[in-house]
């Protein structure tokens, strides 16, 4: 398997998975996760690809906006690091929760494409 083609591909497939997320999507966010994906929220919670697609089916919280900055994108063979922090906006049964966090994507090559295969958040603490 060969490296990625560029930084911008990892970045293209992030926002993707967003936009996913904004949409409640289960289908592509099936495609895009790895069948091991985990997911590691800030509170320390930690979901497999079953339980955080079922979070998402429920409606147990809406992503509204998720404005991420500081991104480093980090690519050894197969695997890619992606990081950065993240200002995530979402509905929490009518609640408005703005989260700051610091993130780590763990993204991979698949035979079709990019999966992500862990995201693991940490709560950024105010100075």
């Amino acid at each position: 398997m060969k490296n990625f083609a560029s930084e911008s591909q990892i970045l293209a497939a992030d926002e993707a998975r967003y936009q996913a997320l904004y949409r409640q999507d289960l289908e592509a966010l099936e495609r895009m996760l790895a069948d091991d994906y985990v997911h590691t929220h800030a509170n320390g919670k930690i979901d497999d690809k079953a339980a955080f697609l079922a979070s998402i089916e429920a409606a147990r919280y809406r992503f509204v906006d998720a404005r991420r900055s500081e991104q480093c994108v980090r690519i050894s063979g197969p695997v890619v690091l992606l990081s950065g922090k993240t200002r995530t906006t979402l509905d929490v049964g009518g609640q408005t929760k703005v989260m700051d966090n610091a993130f780590v994507t763990v993204w991979t090559q698949a035979e079709d494409g990019l999966r992500l295969l862990h995201w693991q958040a940490t709560k950024l603490l105010e100075a």
